[in-house]
C-alpha cells in the first residue's frame, strides 16, 4: 500500500562489540544544591547484542555527564564495549554529517583513552538505534515513574539495582531471554578491559595572553 513500508530486522552484531546510548528525559527529582525540584535525565546505555542496560542519571546533558555516565557504565559492565552508537548529542558530535560527523576534541579523547569507537546513529533516524530508542519510555514507565526519590544519588542507586535485578532479569520479548544471563554467558568475557584509573576531563577554554606573560584562562 502507498506510504507503507516493511519492517527490516537489524542484525544484532558480535557479542560484546556494539553498545547504543541516548538520553530520555525522566521527570523531577530535587536537588539540595540548588534547593528545587529540577528536571532529571537518564543516559541509557544498551548491549546490542544481550540487550542488557545501565542507566546513569543526570540533571545536565553536558560532555561531562555524558563521561561520568560511561565510566560508571564500565563499572557496571565490567568492562569497555568495542563500538558506541549515540544518538547526536552536541556534546559528542557538535556537527553531524551521515557520512562525515565532527566530534568534539573532549570526546575524541575520551574514546581514544578507553579504546572504543565511535559510530553516531544518522540524524533523524530513530531505527539506527532501535535498542536503546525503545528503553526510553520503558525506563520512564517501570523504574521511574511512580517512585519518591530523596535525590539524584538516592535515584541512581536504586537504578543500578534496577538494572541488574529487575530490567537485567525480565524476559525480553524479542530475544527471549534474561538480558543479564546472555550477557554474563556470551558478552562478558569479550569486552575490553575496563578502567582502573579514574579519568580527568581536562579544562578546554580560549586562552589570553597579556603581554607581561600573565596567562588567563575564563577568570582565572
Amino acid at each position: 500500500y502507498r506510504g507503507q513500508t516493511g519492517t527490516v530486522p537489524v542484525a544484532d552484531g558480535e557479542p560484546g562489540v556494539e553498545c547504543q546510548i541516548d538520553f530520555g528525559r525522566m521527570g523531577m527529582i530535587f536537588d539540595p544544591e540548588s534547593g528545587r525540584r529540577r528536571v532529571v535525565h537518564a543516559l541509557i546505555f544498551t548491549a546490542v547484542y544481550s540487550r542488557h542496560m545501565f542507566v546513569w542519571l543526570s540533571f545536565a546533558q553536558t560532555l561531562e555527564a555524558i563521561i561520568a555516565g560511561s565510566e560508571a557504565a564500565w563499572r557496571f559492565f565490567g568492562g569497555v564495549f568495542k563500538v558506541l552508537i549515540p544518538d547526536n548529542m552536541t556534546p559528542v558530535v557538535p556537527k553531524a554529517d551521515s557520512t562525515n560527523p565532527q566530534f568534539s576534541v573532549g570526546w575524541i579523547e575520551y574514546a581514544q583513552s578507553r579504546g572504543f569507537f565511535t559510530d553516531p546513529a544518522r540524524v533523524a533516524h530513530p531505527k539506527d538505534k532501535p535498542r536503546v530508542e525503545r528503553m526510553v519510555q520503558y525506563v520512564r514507565n517501570n523504574f521511574f515513574a511512580g517512585e519518591d526519590f530523596v535525590d539524584l544519588a538516592d535515584a541512581q542507586a536504586r537504578a543500578e539495582v534496577w538494572c541488574a535485578e529487575k530490567a537485567g532479569q525480565r524476559i525480553h520479548g524479542t530475544t527471549c531471554a534474561r538480558p543479564a544471563v546472555v550477557f554474563a554467558e556470551r558478552e562478558a568475557d569479550l569486552l575490553l578491559p575496563a578502567p582502573t584509573a579514574v579519568y580527568q576531563l581536562p579544562i578546554y577554554a580560549q586562552v589570553k595572553v597579556h603581554r607581561d606573560y600573565h596567562v588567563q584562562v575564563g577568570k582565572a
